[in-house]
This record gives C-alpha cells, sequence and structure tokens, in this order.
C-alpha cells in the first residue's frame, strides 16, 4: 500500500478495480464547493476527478461533479439523509455526540453500503484533509469510526480478506469490483 500522500492512494485503488481511464467531470469542484458552503477533502475530489461515481465493493459513493444532473441528485439526497440522521423521533444520534452538518463539525454524508448503513465526514477541525470517518451501520444499529481519509478506508476495503474492517463484513468471498454510476458520461 502506497503511504506518502492520500491521493497516490487514488491510483492503487484505479489498479485494483482495473479503472483506466479518467472520469473528467463536467460541473467543477469549485462549484461544488461553494453550492455545498464547505471545501471537500482532496482525496474525495481527487478520486472522483480519477474515477466516477459508483460501487467499490458495495460501496456507493456519487459524484457530485459528475455534470449538473449528478450534482442536483447528491444535493436532494444529501437533503434528504441530513433530516432522517437529524429527526430526533428516529435515534440515529440519541446515543452519540454527533450533530448534523451544516452544524460546526456536523455530519456530512458521501457514501453508503447499499444495506441501509452510511458514510458521514466529521466535518471538524476545518481543514477538510483532516476530517475523520464515521459510519452508521444499519444491520447493527451503531456508530464506527475511521481515521481517514476517503481513500484510506475505500483501498482498506477493496482489499480486506476478512472482517477486520468499518463494516464489520465479512469480504472473503466478495470480489473486487467497481462498478460505474451511469451518470459519469
Amino acid at each position: 500500500m502506497t503511504d506518502e500522500h492520500p491521493t497516490s492512494l487514488v491510483e492503487d485503488i484505479a489498479r485494483l478495480v482495473g479503472w483506466h481511464d479518467t472520469a473528467r467531470p463536467k460541473k467543477p469542484w469549485s462549484d461544488v464547493e461553494r453550492e455545498l458552503g464547505t471545501r471537500l477533502p482532496s482525496d474525495y475530489k481527487a478520486l472522483l476527478t480519477r474515477l466516477p461515481g459508483g460501487v467499490f465493493r458495495n460501496i456507493n459513493i456519487h459524484s457530485p461533479a459528475a455534470s449538473e444532473q449528478a450534482w442536483n441528485d447528491f444535493k436532494n439526497n444529501l437533503d434528504q439523509e441530513l433530516q432522517i440522521l437529524g429527526d430526533e423521533d428516529l435515534e440515529y444520534l440519541a446515543k452519540v455526540n454527533y450533530r448534523v452538518f451544516p452544524e460546526p463539525g456536523g455530519l456530512l454524508p458521501w457514501g453508503s453500503d447499499g444495506q441501509g448503513g452510511t458514510f458521514c465526514w466529521i466535518t471538524e477541525p476545518a481543514d477538510p484533509d483532516t476530517w475523520r470517518i464515521t459510519y452508521y451501520s444499519q444491520g447493527s444499529d451503531e456508530w464506527r469510526e475511521h481515521p481517514g481519509p476517503v481513500t484510506r478506508l475505500l483501498y482498506e476495503i477493496l482489499t480486506n480478506t476478512g472482517e477486520d474492517n468499518i463494516l464489520g463484513w465479512d469480504f472473503t468471498e466478495l470480489p473486487v469490483e467497481f462498478i460505474p454510476s451511469s451518470t459519469h458520461h
């Protein structure tokens, strides 16, 4: 595994999933960040500039920069997820000390596991390249943290051969694959 800079993990991920193209986002990352109201981690932007959004071994990551339509879908999804996470009646945050974005340090969703689980950044401190990640497991109804960044977490999931991962899933029989989103063209 590459340890220099997190963005170098992008090439490791592309190699692992056999991706030889470049995603070529149509919406500038600066516009995404301005409209979102926060900067995003550089490794995440590098990942979704090199590869389109899609499903990486059951981890779904939508690219908000793929196109204007992808941004609209991302924003609508994000608004719904933030509303659900923040709904006190649903008690997602009842046993943890998390808040919801755009509150300082609030959770900002960036991916899902296809089984009701959600990956979020913990948006503090101010430098997005130092944000930790938290994962809500729908199956076990619990939150688990990862030091980040997204590319390290994704690399660990792609190379995992057992249950020792943030998801707690057994990856022994699950193929290492990438299914690009249909919105990347």
